[in-house]
């Protein structure tokens, strides 16, 4: 499916596939999952080559960042929203021309949608293809702030759960073990997000730096200038998904050592009452022994006595334990 929009009139336009050229005003083209007739139809009317999805999904850097007769094509590992909610990165292709950008998907992609209402579009932007590829570029970034910003909203409420800062007691938080499994699923989530978060930006950067350095010769100042400001913003992404990595980390050692704690505890009550136990079996062994001659046998309170020793043998180990806080 082709989408054909202009951030000079600020919408959509309806281009047919039998068109003899592109309307002037048209400079943002977003090709989804392109058939073999709409991907003839961009080359004839582009005079370019449209990379396949088997390209786009090449990492090395000169298979994502080239030129080939005065068009950049470049390419970046979108984060979008897989089977179940769970963040997947896809390849996102661009092509950018003096008077046009390509972008070129095969899944949807919430940022580019959402530019295809009119009240997306920025006004006072002029018909050309480095506005139309800024106008996206600042689409995916606004996507992975709001990202990055739900991550932090989780991560402060993992960590008032962790650390009982809430209206929890000890008792539910620390020592639950389904809380704490809980808290480890959605630490292990947010920090598969925030790795996914960082290789967009990372591609987002090595885009903008190769736009400004290989288009300069169609590249107004002030659409240089966005794409600097871009580029900032994009950095200060980074550092924000960093810091919330080693959060993410942070997060993780507490709980893997409250689980720690946890578990040595169960250890250690189970040690105490094996413990415990060791005195009575000794003395119930000791009765239990087949002699003939054994004075306790002929005692009236042979059995009171023997019954006592083992209350007694098991009361003395549990005392001691108690008063030095084993349990």
């Amino acid at each position: 499916m082709l989408k054909f929009g202009s951030t000079h009139f600020k919408g959509d336009v309806d281009v047919p596939l039998d068109a003899e050229k592109l309307p002037p005003e048209v400079n943002w083209i977003d090709a989804i999952r392109p058939t073999e007739d709409e991907i003839g139809f961009l080359q004839d009317k582009l005079g370019i080559d449209i990379p396949t999805l088997e390209r786009l999904s090449e990492i090395e850097t000169s298979s994502r960042l080239y030129t080939d007769r005065g068009h950049l094509f470049m390419s970046m590992p979108m984060i979008v929203r897989g089977n179940g909610g769970l963040p997947k990165t896809t390849p996102l292709g661009f092509v950018l021309g003096r008077d046009f950008a390509l972008t070129i998907r095969f899944e949807p992609m919430k940022p580019c949608d959402a530019l295809h209402e009119a009240k997306a579009f920025e006004s006072g932007r002029g018909a050309s293809g480095a506005n139309a590829l800024i106008m996206v570029l600042e689409s995916i970034i606004d996507f992975i702030a709001d990202e990055l910003e739900r991550v932090n909203a989780e991560l402060d409420a993992l960590s008032q759960t962790i650390f009982n800062q809430g209206n929890a007691t000890s008792a539910d938080v620390i020592r639950d073990n389904a809380i704490l499994k809980t808290s480890l699923g959605a630490i292990s989530g947010n920090g598969y997000l925030a790795a996914k978060t960082s290789d967009t930006l990372l591609g987002i950067s090595r885009i903008l730096a190769f736009v400004s350095g290989e288009a300069k010769s169609f590249l107004p100042a002030e659409e240089s200038s966005k794409i600097k400001s871009l580029g900032r913003d994009a950095s200060s992404l980074m550092d924000y998904s960093r810091a919330q990595s080693e959060r993410l980390q942070f997060l993780l050692d507490a709980t893997l050592g409250l689980t720690n704690i946890e578990q040595n505890n169960i250890f250690r009550l189970l040690t105490v009452v094996s413990v415990i136990g060791i005195p009575p079996t000794l003395v119930a062994s000791m009765y239990g022994m087949n002699f003939k001659f054994m004075p306790e046998l002929d005692w009236s309170y042979g059995y009171a006595w023997g019954l006592g020793l083992i209350v007694l043998s098991a009361l003395v180990p549990a005392l001691w334990f108690k008063r030095r806080g084993w349990w």
